[in-house]
């Protein structure tokens, strides 16, 4: 089981990681490189791993807590990852098969910067909403 610090940790590295692959957005030529694509495998990864685990532990407890406002707190952390999910889900798939027309290229540009406003949202919400009511009601 991961802790807070740990969490706050990963999500420190998905934003670094979110960083880097901005600017390789940037420049076609590095969005086929096989290095930038194991790169935004290693983002999947964390991603992935950092939200599951959060749905299945931290959403679990919040869920269940009787304050009626922790409760809307834990469904607006859980309907933010069902949207991470679908979003980046599909986006995995196009980074590495964008083809090299300039239609492709502009939509790829446009829902990368989407799926990364996404994600920083969802950090900024874990760290400024999440995290501190987790210390304050469930760390003992």
């Amino acid at each position: 089981m991961y802790t807070l610090d740990e969490l706050k940790k990963q999500n420190q590295e998905i934003t670094d990681l979110i960083d880097v692959l901005e600017v390789l957005t940037k420049h076609e030529n590095l969005r086929h490189n096989p290095f930038a694509c194991e790169l935004v495998s290693r983002f999947n990864e964390k991603v992935w791993m950092h939200l599951v685990f959060e749905d299945n532990t931290i959403y679990a407890e919040l869920a269940k807590h009787h304050n009626p406002d922790i409760s809307r707190i834990a469904n607006q952390f859980h309907a933010s990852a069902r949207e991470v999910k679908k979003h980046f889900t599909h986006y995995v798939k196009l980074w590495c098969n964008t083809s090299t027309d300039e239609s492709s290229q502009a939509t790829f540009i446009a829902e990368s910067k989407n799926v990364f406003k996404l994600i920083r949202q969802r950090v900024k919400f874990e760290s400024e909403e999440i995290f501190p009511l987790v210390e304050q009601h469930f760390s003992r």
